[in-house]
């Protein structure tokens, strides 16, 4: 399939607050209750190797959005493979209310920026292993390169990971997947106010902007291929860059696919035994 950057809601700055937190909300819900267990290994084995090679203590997250996997993923590395590590969650567009909550559920080792933080021109002070999950594909190729120099510019180490594949069978699987969380996890998917309940089951304009914009993320999605050549065109002769797949099985035996991208300064370069990984069955759960 070819990638085709359509609009989508979440990218834009007037989109009222209520629809933006019912996507965030959703995604992390996604993220962190169905799509577990060995993927979120999987990517805590990988930031464990970038954080040892990089003596790194902190993870500086972006586009955060309600959080994603990296809660549990921090949980990981922690108590299961003894790599104790900070996190510091950032977003252009800030969900305040998660990010609060996530800060006083993290005992100290969760905290937030609430001020707009570009993935274009993270600040200086702000060190320490750069992730995005799922939220490469927000950006147009210009944007991939510019926000994957920044990182490169000021020598600090950076991991991808995009729970998407650009196919027709997870555009059907997106589709269906998200009309179903909508209508039947929505009260048990972050906060529900009476505003989001009306905007979900009376007039359901939640639901189909989160149809929407699922459907266009998978269109938008960068295969491998594509992201290998991006990390070349960066020109950082003294930036490493690691490109593998993640393959799980997930709800039902679905089989789901995790690319990621993963750069370091050369003198702390990921070793070139990290590509393509397959980990173990998800559960199914309800």
């Amino acid at each position: 399939m070819q990638r085709r950057h359509l609009f989508e809601w979440e990218d834009q700055a007037w989109l009222p607050v209520v629809f933006r937190n019912f996507i965030t909300d959703h995604l992390r819900y996604f993220l962190t209750r169905k799509v577990r267990g060995p993927v979120n290994r999987a990517i805590a084995g990988h930031l464990k190797t970038v954080l040892v090679k990089t003596g790194g203590s902190q993870i500086v997250d972006l586009c955060a959005g309600a959080g994603g996997p990296l809660l549990e993923v921090q949980r990981i590395l922690s108590e299961e493979l003894d790599e104790p590590v900070d996190v510091l969650l950032t977003d252009l567009y800030p969900n305040v209310e998660a990010f609060r909550r996530h800060e006083l559920e993290g005992g100290g080792a969760i905290q937030a920026r609430y001020d707009s933080i570009s993935a274009f021109d993270v600040p200086a002070g702000l060190v320490g292993v750069r992730t995005l999950f799922t939220a490469l594909h927000h950006f147009r190729p210009d944007g991939v390169l510019r926000l994957l120099a920044d990182a490169a510019r000021k020598r600090q180490p950076i991991a991808v990971f995009e729970l998407l594949e650009r196919t027709p069978r997870m555009l059907l699987l997106t589709g269906l997947c998200s009309l179903w969380q909508s209508f039947a996890l929505t009260p048990v998917v972050g906060r529900l106010t009476l505003q989001r309940f009306l905007l979900t089951y009376v007039i359901p304009i939640a639901p189909a902007i989160f149809l929407w914009d699922g459907l266009v993320s998978v269109l938008r999605t960068y295969s491998p291929e594509e992201l290998r050549a991006m990390a070349n065109s960066v020109g950082a002769e003294d930036y490493a860059w690691e490109v593998g797949r993640i393959d799980v099985r997930g709800p039902c035996g679905v089989t789901l696919p995790t690319i990621f991208l993963i750069g370091c300064p050369v003198d702390a370069a990921v070793p070139s035994d990290v590509t393509d990984v397959s980990a173990g069955e998800l559960e199914c759960v309800a």
